[in-house]
């Protein structure tokens, strides 16, 4: 069976994080026994149905497994947001409240498999670190790494935007959201560096050759090499969110499956 070939059980939920603030979720089940589950993050001012994580999530389904993706609480179109005041930890807490949710259902496995994208990279290898027995196999796509990688074309700036107290500016699709000042305040307290070291799941690392975002592939081999067991691949010509490569990513994704 070819990957978008798949046949799928799909349901749309809504859950409640702590504070009362709904999340969007895609369920998607295989037709009979399943392999086990993917949990599927997206990136800062990303959503669940990104055009590159549903491509993802229809490849695992079609490979027998389940697969379960949601919008954080302050997504840019997650019911209740405030996106302006979102932070890193505030997604972690979200994840935290969602993987409640989950060991609550029949269909929950454990290990499962982690895939996080741009930011959601970054927070699955802040949770594959913290937890090991959870996570089988760890996917980041064009991850952010660490502020400490961003130095040469974003730090100053987040510096400035962090000591004059003004908003910053974030673009996607056309459409302009701001930052609160306390996100890159939040966001240092991150280091994906000192979390590759402790994670122990196998990991594949995609970088996007023309990423202008959070890191580039250069910063992503780097970072590959802190790993127990990981690599890493370009795809070429790709930008950050990989639009119009999405199916060279799920062949990575395949082929990596398949020598692990």
């Amino acid at each position: 069976m070819h990957w978008y070939d798949a046949v799928m059980q799909t349901e749309e939920l809504v859950l409640t994080n702590r504070d009362g603030k709904r999340m969007p979720a895609t369920l998607a089940r295989p037709q009979g026994e399943s392999k086990g589950l993917v949990l599927i993050l997206h990136g800062l001012g990303g959503w669940k149905d990104l055009v590159l994580l549903k491509k993802v999530s229809d490849f695992f389904l079609s490979e027998g497994y389940t697969t379960f993706r949601f919008n954080d609480s302050d997504s840019i179109i997650s019911p209740d947001q405030d996106h302006f005041h979102s932070t890193t930890t505030k997604y972690t807490e979200d994840l935290d409240d969602v993987l409640v949710y989950l060991r609550t259902q029949e269909w929950y496995s454990q290990p499962f498999t982690l895939v996080g994208h741009s930011m959601g990279g970054l927070i699955a290898a802040w949770y594959a670190a913290r937890n090991p027995e959870d996570v089988r196999q760890l996917i980041e796509l064009a991850p952010a790494v660490s502020w400490k990688s961003m130095w040469f074309f974003q730090l100053p700036w987040a510096l400035l935007t962090m000591i004059r107290g003004h908003a910053s500016l974030l673009e996607i699709d056309g459409k302009k959201f701001r930052l609160s000042p306390l996100w890159w305040n939040d966001f240092c307290k991150f280091d994906g560096y000192a979390y590759a070291r402790a994670i122990t799941a196998p990991t594949l690392i995609v970088s996007a050759e023309r990423d202008h975002t959070v890191a580039k592939p250069f910063v992503h081999r780097s970072y590959t090499k802190l790993f127990r067991n990981a690599q890493h691949s370009t795809i070429s010509w790709a930008d950050h969110d990989f639009d119009g490569h999405e199916d060279e990513v799920v062949a990575t994704i395949e082929q990596w499956l398949t020598s692990s």
